[in-house]
C-alpha cells in the first residue's frame, strides 16, 4: 500500500469508528459503501488534514467526484500534494 493510501483508509477508519483499515477498498463508494454522511465526510476531510503534512481541501479545487471513493480521494489528495510540494 502507498502512503498516501494508508493515510486516507486511516482517516476514513477513524472517521466511520472502523477498527482496522483491513475492510476499506480503494474502489469503495463512500456513501454507498462505506455509508459516510456528511457529518462523517467533514471529520474525514478534518482528519486528512491533521495527517498529511502540506494537505489541506481546497473549495476552489475540490469536486464532488473527489469524494466518491477511495480511489478518488486518494488521486485528490495526491494532486493537492503535489501542488504545494
Amino acid at each position: 500500500m502507498l502512503n498516501t493510501e494508508i493515510l486516507v483508509k486511516q482517516a476514513l477508519a477513524s472517521a466511520l469508528h472502523y477498527q482496522d483499515i483491513e475492510s476499506i477498498h480503494n474502489e469503495a463508494h463512500l456513501r454507498n459503501d462505506l455509508q459516510l454522511d456528511s457529518m462523517g465526510s467533514l471529520m474525514f476531510l478534518m482528519k486528512l488534514e491533521e495527517s498529511i503534512d502540506g494537505f489541506y481541501v481546497d473549495p476552489e479545487t475540490m469536486h464532488e467526484s473527489d469524494l466518491e471513493t477511495v480511489n478518488s480521494v486518494i488521486g485528490y489528495v495526491n494532486s493537492q500534494t503535489m501542488r504545494t510540494a
